[in-house]
């Protein structure tokens, strides 16, 4: 049993091990790292693009534990050539998209439903969505941001990239670059 001076003393150790954590482990990054507060960088460097759907599976199919999983979501990573291209005073992206079956990346434990199943799926919905419904992730500057400039698709999200569209890199510092970003269908 715990008397009331144990307890003070078991709350001081644990008191000070706090403090002497705090000031000890006050990071876990490196040391002497580029400070990018005030970073001018504002470089987009690469587009990914990508496709989802949602398709119900059955596990253990015709056993007493069978269940169905619904809404599960099959993500399709297109494949991708892209080159540099500067049009109309802007620099950017012209990617040309395609896919094949190693594009569908199937989630989750394995069920009924099979890879080549949804690819199937993937190219009925492809033949109708066509660069509609794409979620686009671009990688750039650190500390910089990017926004769409006026019908642009939020990244993030699914949007149409059937036109071109203009992005704007946002750097620390409050400095911008506008790029030209188009996407070709190869499909």
């Amino acid at each position: 049993m715990l008397n009331e001076k144990n307890m003070k003393n078991i709350i001081r150790v644990v008191s000070l091990s706090v403090v002497v954590g705090c000031l000890t482990l006050t990071s876990c990054l490196k040391s002497g790292m580029e400070e990018l507060t005030n970073s001018s960088d504002k470089v987009l460097s690469s587009i990914d693009y990508t496709y989802r759907f949602l398709y119900n599976d059955t596990i253990q199919k015709g056993t007493d534990k069978q269940q169905i999983l619904e809404g599960r979501m099959c993500e399709v990573l297109f494949k991708k050539n892209t080159e540099k291209i500067e049009e109309g005073g802007l620099e950017g992206f012209k990617t040309t998209i395609s896919y094949d079956a190693n594009s569908v990346l199937k989630a989750g434990p394995t069920g009924s439903v099979t890879k080549a199943m949804l690819f199937k799926e993937f190219e009925k919905l492809i033949k109708v969505d066509q660069l509609n419904k794409l979620w686009v992730y671009m990688t750039i500057s650190d500390a910089a941001t990017i926004t769409g400039v006026k019908d642009a698709p939020k990244l993030g999200s699914p949007g149409n990239f059937s036109t071109d569209h203009i992005y704007t890199v946002r750097a620390a510092d409050g400095s911008s670059k506008e790029y030209l970003i188009k996407t070709i269908k190869g499909f």
